[in-house]
């Protein structure tokens, strides 16, 4: 991934929902992240809705081929874009102003499963892959930040509809609770440019090894590590990743946040009553392209 300038008039914000390595406690058929939070609403969608909120003009969700079916039977293609959705009702063919973002499905590569696939690598990853396949398209579709938007992190997903300028922006910008942030494990949305990208992929890759280096005289690495010391950054948290990425972190706080991996905390969300802020918005649609359909008989 290169660094490259950004231009606020054309600025392209890209949405990385991070599944693939992330743990529950439910222990359900499909995924976790197929837990409801409300009617007909659930903690992948919650994640969906966060990016539209915040203006990502592509959504890349991280997940393994065993999974992939069914979020995106869930899921789909594509979601609308939430501030477009909310003007349609002002003009004329409505539905037809309503943007549409894109959504795709990126399994970690084989070679990384087992070994440095930690969870903050389904965030690198997909990061990456958004970068190299945008940029093969044109320079001009190259994302500028990246938002991530975690779905076992819930809190109000409209929190990034009011912050939508803050988050599209050059600088970083994270949500926090309680003063605390990705940087101190907590699953909170926050952006990242290919500067701090890179820092952060460099402490993964720096404890991902298996071998000692070669010897004098030795054209490949011949002595394993210890067990304990081989692919080290596999067992890595978000802290120990993203703690020292970012020079300056400006926060927004969030008024109530509930970390899902643990079932208290789930029992605490219920009961908390926040029905009416996790509701599924009306206007808040996902869709599936047909291909090979003949609509012509």
């Amino acid at each position: 991934m290169d660094i490259t300038s950004t231009s606020l008039r054309a600025f392209h914000l890209a949405g990385i929902i991070p599944v693939a390595s992330s743990r529950g406690q439910f222990n359900l058929p499909g995924h976790d992240v197929l837990m409801p939070i409300g009617i007909d609403f659930t903690l992948i969608e919650r994640s969906v809705l966060e990016c539209s909120y915040a203006g990502c003009e592509s959504i890349w969700i991280v997940c393994n081929d065993d999974i992939a079916p069914i979020l995106k039977e869930r899921v789909g293609d594509y979601v609308a874009d939430m501030m477009s959705a909310g003007k349609s009702g002002f003009a004329w063919y409505g539905s037809e102003t309503i943007t549409s973002i894109p959504i795709y499905y990126v399994p970690i590569h084989p070679k990384h499963r087992d070994k440095i696939d930690c969870y903050a690598w389904s965030i690198l990853h997909g990061a990456n892959v958004a970068y190299w396949l945008c940029r093969r398209l044109s320079r001009w579709m190259v994302p500028d930040r990246y938002y991530v938007s975690f779905p076992f992190g819930v809190y109000n997903p409209s929190a990034a509809h009011a912050v939508r300028t803050q988050i599209k922006s050059a600088e970083p910008f994270c949500f926090s609770f309680e003063n605390l942030t990705v940087c101190d494990g907590l699953p909170l949305g926050f952006t990242l440019n290919a500067a701090e990208w890179k820092s952060a992929r460099d402490v993964v890759k720096k404890n991902s090894k298996e071998y000692y280096p070669p010897l004098e005289g030795e054209k490949y690495p011949s002595r394993k590590l210890p067990k304990e010391k081989r692919f080290e950054s596999r067992s890595y948290t978000l802290a120990e990743v993203f703690k020292d990425v970012f020079k300056t972190l400006p926060k927004v706080e969030v008024s109530w946040f509930y970390d899902l991996t643990r079932w208290e905390e789930y029992c605490k969300l219920i009961e908390a009553g926040h029905v009416a802020e996790l509701a599924r918005p009306a206007k808040f649609s996902t869709g599936h392209i047909n291909l090979g359909e003949n609509d012509s008989e």
